[in-house]
Parts: structure tokens; sequence; C-alpha cells
């Protein structure tokens, strides 16, 4: 009978330290950390806190931005790949990454990270003066084949517009000169002013002078037409095979724990499905095209492939 009441005593002790003992906590226990590698105010930042506005929601966490600018996103993917691989530090993709990789202007690779997911792609530009002389890429082409070398294209030089003028003047088969014009304004400004005659740059940045007249978008450089802006012709309709996505997702230093990864993959997942969200993301020019992790890195390996052979036909 002691015997009895001593393992009696023992389990009854037992399981009161395993009821005042702490359970473990359920990811993510506090904020979430997001290092957007450029300035405030940007195409990346606004469409992060955007994303993350509404991850929120979906993880009941609170989501924190961390702009960190320089060398063209450099710096701010380095302190990212840095962070513990806990799950609480997060970055976001852009074809900006393989492009520093490209140029030789970065000590690592995307393929450093952790993918996480592909929330979806905002799509480049040909875009021309409203009132110009062209009203389709097929007008452009042609102007380009009577005179080789001077019918302009203006990009910003060692930036994806770059990759994506080569990208276009190897579809379109024709030999285009590439005019060095600066950031996006500095684009804009040129061929308004009628001193190119088209420039490279993402939806959002031209869609609404292209509906008030002041530009023309030639061609969307996406597989179809723009649920959002269905007007808008693609370049392979108009018979140019040449897709350039700005890509959005979010990576994770390596190391991540995949089950914390999981966690944050089916959040974006329902962010996606998430019709409010959707009709948001609209408003800057977003196509919603979820990936889980797999799919995303896939996409970012096809996004590298081609970026890698552009930056060596130009010379870097």
């Amino acid at each position: 009978m002691k015997l009895l009441r001593s393992l009696a005593v023992a389990l009854t002790a037992a399981t009161a330290l395993a009821a005042s003992a702490p359970a473990s906590a359920a990811y993510p226990e506090k904020t979430i950390k997001v290092i957007v590698p450029y300035s405030p105010g940007g195409t990346s930042d606004t469409l992060t806190r955007l994303m993350t506005s509404f991850m929120e929601k979906e993880l009941g966490q609170s989501i924190a931005i961390v702009n960190i600018n320089g060398a063209g996103g450099a710096v701010g993917w380095g302190e990212a790949l840095a962070a513990d691989p806990d799950g609480y530090t997060l970055t976001v993709y852009s074809p900006a990454m393989p492009l520093l990789e490209a140029i030789k202007s970065a000590t690592f690779k995307q393929t450093d990270f952790d993918p996480v997911a592909m929330v979806g792609n905002v799509y480049l530009t040909v875009t021309a003066k409203g009132d110009g002389p062209f009203k389709d890429l097929g007008a452009y082409k042609a102007a380009a084949m009577k005179a080789p070398g001077e019918v302009g294209l203006a990009m910003g030089r060692g930036t994806l517009s770059q990759f994506v003028a080569a990208m276009v003047a190897e579809g379109l088969g024709v030999d285009l000169k590439l005019v060095n014009a600066g950031g996006g304004a500095q684009k804009k400004a040129a061929v308004l002013g009628g001193h190119v005659e088209a420039i490279i740059e993402p939806t959002p940045g031209v869609l609404a002078m292209h509906n008030a007249g002041q530009l023309r978008i030639l061609a969307v450089l996406s597989e179809e037409r723009l649920e959002f802006a269905p007007d808008l012709p693609t370049a392979r309709e108009q018979g140019v095979d040449v897709v350039a996505p700005f890509t959005q997702g979010f990576l994770a230093p390596k190391g991540t724990p995949k089950d914390r990864i999981e966690v944050l993959s089916k959040a974006v997942a329902k962010m996606a499905d998430n019709p409010a969200f959707v009709e948001k993301a609209a408003t800057v020019s977003l196509l919603v095209q979820y990936g889980d992790a797999a799919a995303f890195a896939d996409t970012m390996g096809g996004v590298r492939n081609d970026i890698l052979r552009i930056g060596k036909a130009l010379g870097y």
C-alpha cells in the first residue's frame, strides 16, 4: 500500500509540474520584421506595405517594415541575409536581386535565401508619347527597321529597365538605340519632350498618364492581358515574345525552419484569395499570382537565367 501511495504522490506531482510548465508558443509570437532594401515611397516599399497589411491579419501578428537603402538593394538584402534564420526577419524579392549578380555588384545570390512565397507580378511596359506617331508596337518596329540604330528606347543603365530594353530589341529583331535616361521621372520627361521615341517603365508608373492620354502604352510585357487593364495589348499578341515581370514575394534567411516558412506561405495564400486584397493590389498594378515556396523558387530561377543571359550580352 505504501508503494501505491508513493506512486500516486509521484504522479500527482508530475501532473502538477506539467500543468505549471509553459506551453510551447505557436509561431509567430512576436512582431515579424520585413526588410525593404529601398527608400520609403518607391514601388517595392508601396507594394510591401500593402502586402504586409493583409498578412498581419492572416498571421494574427504585427509586421514592421524596415527600409535599408543602398547599392541598388544590396545593403538591405545583405542585412536580411545576416539575420537569425528564425522566421522573424524576412525580406522582399525583386528581379533586381539577380540583376545585382549579373552586373557583379553583390556578394550574394538569390539562392542564398529560402523562398517563402510569391505574391504576384507587376509587369513592365513599352510606352510612347500619347500624341506621338506610334499607335502600337508594330508601328514602332517598322520605324526602327527603316532607321536601324536611330529609334530610341529609354532605360536606366545598370537597372532592370536596361535589361528589359535589350530583351525588347532582341524580341523585335531590330537595332534600337538604348538611351540611358535615368529613373522613371527622367524617362517620362524624355519621351514627353520628344527626345526619345519610347521608354521601358513598370505599369504603375505610366498607367495613369496612359489613361489621361499623355502617354500611350504600346505593349504590356505580360503573358496575357491584365485583368485590371484589359484594353492594354501584350507584346506577345503583337508577335513579340517578351515577358518582363517585376515579381513580388517574400524571402527568408537560409536555414529558416520549414514549418515556419509553411506558416508564412499559407498566410500569403489566404491573402491572395482575399478579394479585398486583389482589389487593392489592382490599384497599384499588382497582378496577384500566388506561388508556394517551390513554385516561387522555379519562377525566380527562370528570371535569374534570363537576366544573367542578357547581362552577358550587354557586356557585364
